[in-house]
């Protein structure tokens, strides 16, 4: 008996650190359903009326920052806003989750460090913060962003959900069709 017992210890031993090999490399996958996910698409007056001044004033700043083109003069891109809920902001700290996401849909880092996205499934995270097919990615509250680099990835990630989760909406900016277009996402209450 004492020879089953340990062959058992030891397959339950094995087992254990399987699963915890398995969470390291693959990660959870997140515990949001993805129907329990809202954003809402708001225009940006409305959107304006509903902030506080110091926030207005710095996300006039972000955009104006985000609308420098190579003349060195500034244009404010045209902005859309999302509202997300709760739920929708879990899954987006969940950086497998993000991952995920991005692998599901096809992307290519461009020459210039820029990310291009396209093959966005309906429903799916990146639709509900704004994304569409071929938008690319450039800048993250008005801070470039290099694809090619994971670190700068990484901190864009960490910076935003600790923007978000404060209470601060966060600037995407993405080319679609050859125009700077902002896409502001507003944390939950």
């Amino acid at each position: 008996m004492m020879l089953l017992e340990k062959i058992l210890a030891g397959v339950l031993i094995l087992l254990t650190l399987a699963a915890l090999g398995w969470t390291v490399l693959v990660g959870l996958p997140s515990t949001v359903p993805a129907i329990s996910m809202h954003s809402e698409k708001i225009s940006e007056q409305q959107y304006m009326t509903e902030i506080t001044a110091e926030q207005r004033q710095e996300l006039t700043k972000i955009l104006t920052q985000s609308g420098k083109d190579g003349t060195g003069s500034k244009r404010r891109p045209q902005s859309e806003v999302y509202k997300i809920n709760q739920p929708l902001l879990e899954r987006m700290g969940n950086l497998n989750e993000c991952r995920r996401e991005l692998q599901s849909a096809s992307s290519e880092v461009q020459d210039d460090g820029s990310l291009k996205i396209f093959g966005i499934q309906q429903g799916s995270l990146l639709e509900r913060v704004g994304l569409r097919e071929n938008d690319i990615l450039r800048s993250v509250n008005g801070i470039q962003i290099d694809f090619n680099a994971i670190g700068d990835c990484l901190d864009a990630h960490g910076d935003s959900l600790d923007r978000l989760r404060a209470g601060n909406p966060v600037v995407v900016e993405i080319e679609r069709r050859g125009s700077p277009v902002a896409l502001v996402i507003d944390p939950p209450l």
